[in-house]
Formats: structure tokens, C-alpha cells, sequence
């Protein structure tokens, strides 16, 4: 059983791999995002109109993805988690991801609000995603963020 101060590390890193995600996609840097997995995690963004994966087919699906977007900004609060072992530990998050983008000649925001869902193993290179799934809550925001939501809900 690990010592208490163990374990507030252990959360710490944890709280830094998910901010981690959140500059490695505001930032493009998908090969940043690929290793804050293991090689054999599955990221799930189906619920967003995305694609569910592996890291390397995730991070190669990324840059045609975001591209319509001139910036993003991921905010991350309200992060639960739980130690399922020594070397293991499930959590969920809430994110506010904010994209600008220009439609049909006008700048436009597009706000989306999910849930993340994880388990998060330990490595040898620290603590990494064993598996992501999105469970998209909201989107709004112009003409864009309007024709996805329809796309969504159908």
C-alpha cells in the first residue's frame, strides 16, 4: 500500500498529465499527445464526431481535425479521482474548450463542453492515459458550432 505522500504525488502527476493533453492540443504538438499515452491506450472522441483509436491512429487523425480552427484553448476543472490499484487509477474531469475559427468569412467561437473519462496507469516514464473517452455535454456558439450540434443530435 503506498504511503499517503506517495499518493499526493502520485495526484499531482496525474493533475500535470491532464494538463498536459490540454496544451499538447491547444498547441498542435501531436507527437506530445501520442506519448502522454500508452502505446496500446484507446481514446474515444465518437461522441464529439470524432474517431475512436489508438495513440498513433488518434494523433495522425488530429491535425486534419483541427485544422478548420485558428486557435483552441482547453480549460480543465473539477477532476475526480480514484486509485483502483498501485499502479492504476480511473477519473473524470470536466473541460471547457473554446475554438475560434473563421466561417464562411466571419470569425466564430465555438465552445464545447464534455466530460472526460479516464484510467491512468503508471509506466516506467511516469504516469500515462491507458484510455480517454469524450462524453460531449454541450456546443454552441456561431453557425458553425450550430450545423455540428445538429450533426450530433441528428
Amino acid at each position: 500500500m503506498p504511503h499517503v505522500d506517495e499518493r499526493l504525488d502520485d495526484r499531482a502527476l496525474i493533475a500535470d498529465l491532464v494538463v498536459a493533453y490540454a496544451y499538447a492540443v491547444d498547441e498542435s504538438d501531436w507527437s506530445a499527445f501520442e506519448s502522454l499515452f500508452t502505446p496500446d491506450a484507446s481514446i474515444d472522441y465518437r461522441s464529439s464526431g470524432g474517431i475512436a483509436g489508438t495513440p498513433p491512429e488518434v494523433a495522425a487523425w488530429m491535425p486534419d481535425a483541427m485544422q478548420m480552427f485558428t486557435w483552441s484553448m482547453h480549460s480543465i476543472s473539477t477532476h475526480r479521482l480514484a486509485f483502483t490499484g498501485e499502479r492504476e487509477a480511473t477519473g473524470s474531469l470536466h473541460a471547457f474548450a473554446r475554438h475560434g475559427l473563421t466561417w464562411k468569412g466571419v470569425d466564430e467561437l465555438m465552445d464545447v463542453n464534455v466530460i472526460y473519462r479516464d484510467e491512468y496507469v503508471r509506466t516506467d516514464d511516469g504516469w500515462r492515459f491507458a484510455s480517454r473517452r469524450e462524453d460531449t455535454l454541450h456546443i454552441a456558439g456561431g453557425r458553425f458550432a450550430e450545423l455540428v450540434s445538429r450533426s450530433l443530435t441528428g
